[in-house]
């Protein structure tokens, strides 16, 4: 069997490991645009059902088959606190539930100064959670499955074209063709797709991220009352320097995104999304210096909600298994390992994208 991968980052990474590691023979095009730089965040303290369990799915996956592919445990165990309105107490429970289900530990606490964390409410709920989230180390993982050998690699733009038999994909004047082709280009896809004359409900929006320095984080902060999150430490060279003298670079957001393509707007980061991190992020967490910001481009769908379909053109699709929950996320590894196992097994008709 032949795979041609379009697209190099969190999925393309995943599928073109667990395809080679399946004896199938696959390319893998990248552009190299856009790939993660950090760890990120891996969350099992979703607000469904569905999503702990594929959260669940891929945390043995990060934690064992890839892990030992790249020599190292890829996942950074990490506590959270999630801050809540007192009058979201009584749902939230009933989340908890499930969260204990999924082999996480919680607490209510009442100090928080010993976190680092500032009251700004009276109104205001604290809850501690072990277990629950981790830091997944995309970095190292891209660059080890890169060194795999076996794998062609091949940088440049993909576009694809449908013709009579199949599917050819066109990379710098050269043209590959597969078994089965494999979008997989994040917020790209949507501009892939429109010009094979195709149309599929993707929406591409940019996301967008600052880094500040302050007194050290060690924990997560999932805060639905200021409506932003803050995340610890890399781990880095830096932050262990910056450490002695009981200092750490943070990254913050809103989690909110704007709907626009790659490549429309001018500029980087948004100044009224600085100001307004900034100015939640000093009131949780005291005195902080804003040293950097950085955006991306994401993908999802109209509504948010997952879609599953095939059309009559033969290809399926599956958008938005990202197991997203406010702030929060399951990174998508479960649906690579579906799209995996019917690929392999044969449970899918050759020919599709």
């Amino acid at each position: 069997m032949n795979v041609v991968i379009i697209g190099g980052g969190v999925i393309g990474t995943v599928l073109t490991y667990l395809f080679s590691s399946r004896n199938v023979n696959v390319t893998l095009i990248n552009s190299d645009l856009q790939k993660p730089r950090f760890p990120l965040i891996h969350s099992k303290l979703l607000r469904f059902p569905e999503d702990i369990r594929l959260a669940r799915i891929s945390e043995d996956v990060y934690g064992g088959e890839l892990s030992r592919e790249v020599g190292t445990n890829v996942l950074r165990p990490v506590d959270s606190i999630t801050i809540i309105p007192t009058t979201c107490y009584n749902d939230t429970m009933q989340i908890m539930s499930m969260w204990h289900d999924a082999g996480a530990s919680t607490r209510i606490i009442s100090d928080v100064s010993e976190y680092g964390i500032k009251r700004v409410s009276e109104e205001e709920v604290y809850i501690l959670s072990s277990n629950g989230d981790n830091l997944v180390n995309y970095p190292l993982l891209i660059s080890r499955v890169r060194k795999i050998k076996g794998i062609n690699y091949v940088n440049g733009f993909a576009s694809i074209k449908f013709v009579d038999g199949g599917i050819k994909v066109l990379v710098n004047g050269r043209e590959f063709r597969g078994d089965y082709v494999i979008i997989a280009s994040g917020a790209w896809n949507s501009m892939i797709i429109r010009n094979a004359n195709l149309k599929v409900p993707l929406l591409p929006y940019k996301c967008q991220a600052a880094a500040f320095l302050g007194r050290v984080v060690n924990d997560i902060i999932y805060d639905y009352v200021l409506g932003i999150y803050v995340r610890p430490p890399l781990g880095s060279m830096l932050d262990n320097a910056l450490s002695s003298l009981r200092l750490s670079i943070i990254v913050g957001g809103d989690g909110n995104f704007k709907v626009t393509e790659p490549g429309r707007e001018r500029g980087g980061v948004d100044n009224d999304f600085l100001d307004e991190v900034r100015k939640k992020v000093r009131a949780r967490l005291g005195r902080v210096r804003l040293i950097g910001s950085r955006f991306g481009y994401c993908e999802g769908t109209p509504d948010t909600r997952p879609v599953i379909g095939a059309s009559m053109m033969d290809y399926s699709l599956l958008v938005g298994l990202m197991g997203m929950g406010g702030p929060r996320s399951a990174l998508p590894l479960p649906w690579p390992l579906l799209i995996t196992c019917l690929m392999v097994h044969g449970l899918t008709t050759q020919g599709h994208t």
